[in-house]
């Protein structure tokens, strides 16, 4: 069951059927109906380490630096870039929470994004893996017992061989 204010001020009930969210915003008068997707979206920001979040907030301290050099207030970034300003905080700021693509945009903004062609373009460890899966697997000797041959009188008559 949901509540949602009408225009005289007061609550209308509206049940949502099959767990979807329905809610009615009233804008200048007009009625517009939109299908929340918020039961869909992840309720806590993703799990970083610690070692990631270094990386992340040296990423944003970066991108402030590289604004303030190009003198660009962030109001005018965030403009820019079509995103608002608390997300361009939240960038600069190092944050797990803001998209990728808000990185993405901030970088295209201050003329970086041709710096993202150098993520993983040397990709070290994937092609040592890749060479080993080519090279041919080297042949394995089983480990063989040494027998132990007793001199025999028969094959050793006395004549020096």
């Amino acid at each position: 069951m949901y509540r949602i204010l009408d225009q005289s001020g007061g609550y209308c009930p509206l049940s949502a059927d099959s767990g979807t969210k329905i809610v009615i915003f009233r804008y200048y008068g007009q009625i517009r109906l939109i299908q929340s997707i918020i039961a869909n979206m992840p309720r806590k920001p993703p799990l970083v380490f610690p070692q990631e979040q270094r990386l992340l907030s040296a990423l944003g301290e970066r991108l402030r630096l590289a604004r303030k050099r190009r003198k660009l207030s962030n109001a005018v970034v965030a403009q820019r870039a079509g995103i608002s300003r608390t997300t361009l905080y939240k960038v600069e700021a190092g944050d797990a929470g803001a998209t990728l693509g808000s990185y993405v945009r901030v970088m295209a903004v201050l003329g970086l994004e041709s710096d993202l062609n150098q993520l993983g373009a040397d990709d070290r460890v994937g092609r040592k893996l890749q060479d080993l899966a080519l090279e041919p697997a080297p042949n394995r000797r089983t480990a063989t017992r040494a027998k132990a041959v007793k001199p025999s009188s028969a094959s050793n008559d006395g004549e020096p061989t």
